[in-house]
């Protein structure tokens, strides 16, 4: 499905979000006008990505060659259009598979721009942004959203969450299991059941809060709006009263063939029951009589995500924020360490041809969250650190990154074990390396936590030999700092690198 495109004569800025979803791909070509979201295209295809995911985890080739071959299509539709400005984000599916670094290095040839794999609570934040922001929404709201292999459901007030949850229940995933064979109140019950299980740890967090909207969105929320109309009036509201007449009416005999009369193709029909046995569970389990639904979704949030990034309040400044306050972080001295990388890689950066990546910022965030770990243990807390940060929610973060910020922190003192470090998607071995040894530096150099002049400091770089040139009046404890340089030296020694110094 592709929309025209509109409005040529308008020279504002267009952005576009992908989502890679387990069903389907959509692009969205926009304009963000006075907090307002201006869609100049639409393209929707059906890939079917989690139809080809296999025992083993593994996405097959016939799913693959869907896949490229759309993104392949989208790519071109961005060139034709100009559009520069292009966040791509991969879902359930792409989170799951195996063999996803190797079919991410394919689709990203394919589309030309590269693609962002984000954690469900991530995507779920998104969505809720998509939302509230589309329905200029200050109320509380609980927002659902059933796709092919994952549930998002998450609350907030405004366009702040206060909990969410994504479950590895879709109505690809559900079909497959419970409705391959036959379509019938047994197969309703057990896929019910299933989804219940999955809610039953978290069911009681969403009921403690109270929400004034319940919004559900994505394809199989408009299905399920449009094919209530087989046994009800409402075209406003989804009933649990009609769902569950719907569910009695499709396991008659022709009545899964009605669902075509209301506007339903093949395709959605079959994976329709599934999803409408997870969206009776989520509102069973939440004591949700009834719902609205929302055309924006995923790809709205991150529009609006894309549109907000550059200005002062950006979810990730908030998000360091609240980490920096949770964990009792001492912001003076995490600042310093920051500013101290940053003079550190305007001086390599160059000649270890790191200009191109956009690692910098990276850099600077471990440095501000390096010491989370210090409210677990002191002893080997970088290790603390990385954990946290690799494996909390982290909004505003893909998973990539927050990887890299593990592995970043978790390097920062200590021992380094250059061969144990893991092959990233988006960073060679060798600039990853280089990247922590820059950290792991900026860290020493500040070991005094005490008020520095880093001006006074110099870093060369010739291969792996790091040359760093130090005035005298930079150090308040010269035979301390000079002994953990010493020994930061031999370490590296040890690794096949080098690390010189020399007071002036």
């Amino acid at each position: 499905m592709t929309d025209k495109i509109i409005n040529k004569s308008d020279n504002s800025e267009l952005i576009a979000a992908l989502d890679l979803g387990s069903n389907s791909f959509h692009l969205i070509i926009a304009r963000i006008k006075n907090n307002i979201i201006e869609p100049v295209k639409r393209v929707k295809h059906r890939v079917k990505l989690r139809a080809g995911l296999n025992k083993e985890n593994e996405l097959n080739y016939e799913a693959i060659l869907r896949a490229v071959s759309s993104l392949k299509e989208i790519g071109d539709i961005l060139k034709e259009n100009n559009v520069e400005k292009v966040r791509v984000v991969a879902t359930h599916t792409i989170r799951e598979a195996n063999n996803r670094n190797a079919f991410l290095t394919l689709a990203e040839q394919a589309l030309g721009f590269p693609i962002e794999i984000i954690s469900g609570c991530e995507e779920a934040r998104l969505i809720y942004q998509g939302v509230v922001r589309s329905e200029v929404l200050l109320d509380s709201s609980l927002v659902i959203d059933i796709g092919g292999g994952s549930t998002e459901i998450v609350m907030g007030e405004g366009c702040e969450t206060l909990y969410r949850e994504s479950k590895s229940m879709g109505c690809i995933s559900f079909t497959e299991r419970y409705f391959s064979k036959e379509l019938s109140q047994k197969a309703f019950e057990k896929a019910e059941i299933a989804a219940l299980q999955k809610l039953e740890f978290c069911s009681h967090r969403f009921k403690k809060l109270k929400w004034k909207n319940v919004f559900a969105t994505s394809g199989t929320a408009k299905a399920l709006f449009k094919a209530v109309g087989l046994v009800g009036d409402n075209t406003d509201r989804l009933l649990l009263s009609d769902l569950l007449a719907l569910k009695a009416l499709l396991c008659q005999k022709s009545g899964f063939e009605r669902l075509s009369s209301v506007g339903i193709d093949k395709a959605r029909a079959e994976v329709l029951p599934a999803g409408m046995a997870i969206m009776i569970a989520v509102m069973k389990s939440l004591s949700i009589t009834e719902l609205k639904f929302c055309n924006a979704a995923l790809r709205e949030g991150v529009l609006y995500e894309m549109e907000q990034q550059d200005k002062e309040q950006s979810t990730r400044l908030l998000t360091r924020q609240d980490m920096q306050t949770r964990y009792h972080v001492d912001r003076r001295q995490a600042q310093q360490v920051a500013e101290t990388c940053e003079l550190l890689w305007s001086q390599v950066a160059e000649n270890w041809n790191l200009e191109k990546t956009d690692l910098r910022e990276l850099l600077k965030e471990a440095a501000y969250l390096y010491e989370v770990g210090l409210q677990i243990s002191a002893s080997d807390f970088q290790k603390h650190s990385g954990y946290i940060l690799a494996n909390s929610e982290l909004p505003g973060y893909n998973q990539d990154e927050q990887q890299l910020l593990g592995l970043l922190v978790s390097n920062g003192r200590k021992k380094f074990k250059q061969r144990s470090l893991p092959l990233l998607r988006n960073i060679s071995h060798k600039t990853l390396t280089r990247l922590i040894r820059l950290f792991r530096l900026a860290v020493l150099l500040n070991n005094s936590r005490q008020p520095l002049v880093i001006d006074l400091l110099s870093l060369k770089v010739d291969g792996n030999h790091m040359q760093l040139t130090i005035d005298k009046m930079f150090f308040l404890e010269q035979k301390l700092n000079v002994a953990d340089l010493d020994k930061e030296g031999r370490l590296m020694a040890k690794l096949g690198n080098k690390l010189s110094y020399r007071l002036v």
